[in-house]
């Protein structure tokens, strides 16, 4: 029998959530809108202080189209000397490349309405990620969470800044994040969400951000991108930072616990299960990687198989 190790639960009264998207650029900006930023940060906001979520409602803020980087940091300084437990940011929107930059800076910055994505332009009217860690940095909180929904996200991996905190990405370094994979979310934060409303039938009670990266991993790079001009990708793959037992961190319930032997727990976990077998099989990831998603999918088929087998005897 494996023992679990402990889950950290937030303290609520003194645990904070900023939600930050940007949908809409200006005409010369070079940037394309996104409407869904817009109603991701809405039902993650309700996704973390509602029925499921660990979070008060007045302690999770939104900065929806910020115009400046003062309009962020300010909402960061909200907090400072409140000496909170946990800190979340989150941002959902366009991560700019400062590359074309002379200085040679390789740096993410994350866009606010008036940014401009073309290198120096980008350094001088974008939002520094590394601003937003070294602000995050000063409040001093026991544990501070960054969820970077964006194009090269795990640029922020590479900050100085990022010691020390637990970093969700969205993507990789060079590869974009995908905006359509429906009306209403963007592809990681759509699958974030079904997380928080689905649960795990298997899982814990309490959704730590270690199980929610290990979802993730295997959800998101099985998911189809519903975009007619890449009919055939697939959503990025998580990266994540993470230090000491950060990971242990819940954020939300877990609303599918005790459901396992459910008829409905049963086809969650069969429909997992076949998720892990096709990463087994995918000719673009690793070898050894291949065999570990085979490894990990037939123990999955077979407890869900002994369970089945269990159930029916009980039946009988």
């Amino acid at each position: 029998m494996t023992v679990p190790w402990l889950t950290r639960l937030i303290d609520s009264e003194r645990s904070w959530a900023v939600l930050m998207g940007t949908s809409r650029h200006t005409p010369a900006s070079g940037l394309s809108a996104i409407p869904q930023a817009d109603s991701s940060i809405d039902d993650l906001a309700t996704a973390l202080s509602g029925a499921w979520g660990l979070f008060e409602k007045e302690r999770v803020l939104k900065i929806v189209d910020p115009s400046s980087t003062d309009e962020v940091l300010s909402t960061l300084d909200h907090m400072a000397g409140s000496a909170p437990d946990v800190v979340l940011f989150y941002y959902v929107g366009h991560g700019m490349d400062s590359s074309g930059e002379e200085s040679g800076r390789r740096e993410l910055f994350l866009a606010l309405t008036g940014s401009v994505d073309n290198g120096t332009e980008a350094v001088r009217t974008g939002l520094p990620v590394s601003s937003v860690l070294s602000r995050l940095h000063c409040l001093r909180a026991k544990q501070t969470v960054v969820v970077l929904d964006c194009c090269f996200a795990s640029r922020a991996l590479d900050s100085p800044g990022a010691g020390n905190m637990h970093l969700l990405c969205a993507t990789d370094r060079v590869k974009p994040a995908r905006y359509q994979l429906t009306d209403r979310h963007t592809g990681f934060t759509g699958s974030l969400l079904r997380l928080f409303e689905n649960g795990i039938p298997d899982g814990p009670e309490y959704l730590d951000l270690h199980t929610v990266f290990q979802h993730l991993s295997v959800v998101l790079p099985t998911t189809r991108n519903a975009t007619p001009q890449d009919a055939n990708g697939k959503l990025p793959r998580p990266h994540q930072r993470t230090s000491d037992h950060h990971g242990r961190l819940a954020l939300v319930r877990n609303p599918a616990y005790g459901t396992a032997l459910t008829p409905e727990g049963l086809a969650a976990r069969s429909e997992f299960a076949l998720r892990v077998n096709e990463l087994g099989r995918d000719p673009l990831v690793d070898p050894g990687d291949q065999r570990m998603w085979l490894a990990h999918a037939a123990e999955l088929f077979a407890k869900i198989a002994a369970d089945t087998a269990s159930l029916r005897q009980g039946d009988g």
